[in-house]
């Protein structure tokens, strides 16, 4: 405002110049709304020295959906005894309206303990409530939609199982006919830009894009979730189908998120502030929402480790726990769903390489003594030997531990049940020139969690446990050279190398004074070329395989309970014999459906560009299906949910089979005789249709030949059945020419 002259006055407040005010203060907004504000009520009523607590405890449960602003939370007070109480409530106020309504959405009804609930409304809307009319008006009736079944496939009268194969740029799933025909159910383009996935249970399906991943499921397999995350590159379920996490090369940026969601869109946007850079999100699989994200982990003097094993975040079989490593130093294991680490601080474990959690195949898991448990081991560091050591979560109590003196490395297998551990030890000989192969068994379910020792005189490249035997069976391909072959740019290994595979189980052998348990050979199949061992999720059945070589491509299915007619099992190396044993030319991958009763083969134009494609086989090997698909990238059986039934409901049924063997062979017999009758009932139309015609023309002969008597002229004959046509060819050679070249 320009400086006024006391002696020359304006007449009028309108005369006053402005301008300069006007300027000045043009571009400042005024808040008119406090739409940003949250009213928290049902809060825990605290004095002054817990107020800070309480403020930190909102700030947590806020965190990962809105940005507190600064001195944002306000709680009103009341005198009382002499003490400053607050009232249970207080306002909250965020950075934007998105956020205050995402907080709303997703806290209220959230429980703090048994005696408080918060309920949480936009401070805007505290009004229009209290204006609600007090006379009950009735809502207007919607119509119920039922939502389709997640596990509708399940169903199936035939006990059918599906299964997924990506081939060029389509996705086709199909019904598998008992190995005999493939029946399409939806075939879909440009479903996956990368690959797709399964979930655990067979629930989702998983397709992966440019903006993040997709599941898809129910009969039409519409889209369930989606999740936001550019570029991603790996995903993974927990066991129990509730978490999901996925990986990204690309860090986090809010402004990629929002240009990818589209203008208008940017409230769709899951990430904060605080996920900007990072590279993993753990997800809610049912909510789709943002649980919590995570960057590399980083080396003592902060170098990130971005070379890592996929998955990066491994699960307890309750899923109440994670984990990730960070080489050489710690193991950081997190509860869920709060996504807190476990005691506010990560288990410190010096030289640390890898760790596995104890997996469970059971539904009552946690009937189970230590049913969250993990294995680790440490290599060994100047004169300190190397350790195995199994702890219990989350009391971090050591259950076992195993020192290992001239360790090169250690594989960590558990037993699908979780009742056994074999460390696979490769070590050093005394010369250090050369390695072999010792496996270290924990039996956890035994009283001070005993091991057994397996010696190798040669060094176990592959080992895999049979799933489902009572007697810890296992398989192993040991090799004199442990250096794998060279491979090409695809990964396909330009030569086979020889090896053997050994099979072994549990003995325990009691006599009047001793108890003896061991692991004893059962056979060793010498001078083979198996790269795979591929066990049958219901066990007893094993296909021993040569993928991803440019040379060998041979199967063999074996049975690892072999039964006399009179149904006693064979004991001794007799017990495991050769089923068949074929070729597939070209396989990359091989995977059993989830009954045990088939096992597909493929050849991925990922591998290699010839005869691509996939075959069906049953467990004995004999070849149910083949065909040859252009471009075939991928093939992955549905997986099924862990059966309801008892052990003891199985055993009836077993028991009773040849009861429900009746319905079944008629069942086979109408599949087997499927094809027949579609081609007799063919044939039969056709020979319908042909006799149709021949009624036909023999009466307009007959008509004719009428016409012909009455004109006095030569009838047409009718040839009848009876007669017999013979067409004679005659070849008459018109020119012929000799030609030198």
């Amino acid at each position: 405002m320009a400086v006024l002259d006391p002696k020359n006055l304006p007449a009028t407040e309108e005369d006053i110049d402005f301008s300069d005010l006007e300027d000045k203060y043009s571009e400042e907004v005024l808040e008119d709304t406090l739409d940003n504000v949250v009213l928290i009520d049902c809060l825990p009523i605290v004095d002054d020295k817990k107020e800070a607590k309480l403020s930190a405890l909102i700030k947590k449960i806020t965190k990962n959906i809105g940005k507190i602003r600064e001195n944002g939370i306000h709680m009103p007070k009341e005198k009382s005894d002499g003490k400053s109480l607050s009232k249970g409530y207080a306002f909250v106020e965020f950075e934007n309206a998105t956020q205050a309504t995402a907080v709303v959405k997703e806290l209220n009804g959230y429980k703090i303990d048994k005696a408080h609930v918060l309920a949480v409304n936009l401070f805007m809307d505290v009004e229009k409530y209290s204006k609600i009319s007090e006379t009950f008006v009735a809502p207007p009736e919607t119509n119920f939609v039922t939502k389709e079944h997640m596990k509708y496939w399940l169903l199936d009268d035939q006990s059918r199982d599906q299964f997924c194969i990506h081939h060029d740029s389509d996705l086709s799933l199909n019904w598998n006919n008992r190995g005999k025909s493939v029946e399409v159910i939806t075939s879909r383009n440009k479903w996956t830009e990368t690959y797709f996935q399964w979930s655990p249970f067979g629930t989702f399906l998983v397709t992966l894009h440019r903006q993040g991943a997709a599941l898809w499921g129910g009969p039409s397999f519409k889209k369930i979730v989606r999740f936001v995350h550019l570029s991603v590159k790996f995903v993974e379920f927990s066991p129990l189908e509730t978490y999901f996490v996925t990986f990204s090369s690309d860090p986090i940026s809010l402004e990629a998120v929002d240009k990818a969601l589209g203008s208008g869109n940017e409230h769709l946007n899951p990430f904060t502030d605080d996920d900007v850079g990072n590279h993993f999100c753990i997800w809610e699989v049912k909510t789709g929402r943002l649980l919590r994200s995570f960057p590399f982990v980083t080396k003592e003097d902060g170098t990130p480790v971005t070379k890592f094993g996929w998955p990066c975040f491994k699960w307890s079989a309750s899923e109440s726990y994670f984990a990730r490593l960070t080489p050489g130093s710690k193991i950081s294991i997190y509860e869920a769903p709060g996504m807190g680490l476990v005691g506010k601080k990560s288990l410190s474990v010096p030289n640390v390489a890898n760790f596995e959690w104890r997996p469970c195949d059971d539904l009552n898991l946690h009937d189970r003594k230590n049913h969250n448990a993990l294995a680790y081991w440490i290599p060994e560091v100047g004169n300190q030997p190397g350790r195995v050591s199994i702890i219990s979560v989350p009391d971090m109590n050591i259950l076992r531990t195993k020192n290992i003196v001239s360790v090169k490395d250690i594989a960590l297998h558990w037993h699908p049940s979780g009742e056994a551990l074999c460390a696979r030890i490769n070590r050093f000989t005394k010369t250090k020139k050369s390695t072999f192969t010792s496996l270290e068994i924990f039996r956890l379910n035994e009283k001070g969690i005993p091991s057994d020792v397996v010696e190798f005189k040669d060094n176990v490249v592959v080992f895999a446990w049979e799933p489902k035997s009572s007697d810890l069976k296992f398989a192993a391909i040991h090799v004199t050279d442990p250096t794998p072959p060279q491979t090409n740019a695809s990964g396909m290994a330009t030569s086979a190398v020889k090896s053997n595979v050994s099979f072994y189980h549990f003995v325990r052998t009691r006599t009047k004074l001793t108890v003896k348990e061991e692991f004893t050979l059962l056979k060793t199949l010498d001078k083979k070329n198996t790269t795979s061992i591929s066990w049958s999720p219901k066990g007893r059945y094993i296909v021993l395989s040569t993928l991803r070589t440019t040379t060998v491509w041979g199967l063999e299915f074996y049975d690892t309970e072999v039964e006399t007619l009179e149904g006693v099992k064979v004991t001794g190396p007799n017990s495991v014999q050769l089923l068949n044993s074929v070729e597939h030319y070209g396989v990359t991958d091989l995977e059993w459906d989830p009954s045990g009763r088939y096992v597909s083969t493929s050849a991925s134009v990922w591998r290699h560009t010839m005869e691509n494609g996939y075959s069906i086989w049953d467990f004995k090997g004999e070849q149910l299906f083949k065909t040859v698909v252009d471009r075939f990238k991928q093939f992955l059986w549905r997986p099924r949910p862990q059966s309801l039934l008892s052990e003891a409901a199985k055993d009836k049924i077993r028991k009773n089979l040849n009861t429900y063997s009746v319905e079944f062979d008629e069942q086979d017999r109408i599949m087997e005789s499927a094809a027949s009758i579609e081609q007799l009932n063919l044939r039969r139309r056709l020979a319908n249709e042909w006799n149709s015609w021949r009624k036909t023309v023999n009466a307009r002969i007959e008509e004719l030949n009428k016409l012909y008597s009455q004109n006095n002229t030569q009838s047409v004959s009718v040839v009848s059945g009876d007669e017999e046509v013979i067409e004679e060819i005659i070849e008459e050679l018109l020119e012929e020419t000799v030609e030198y070249v």
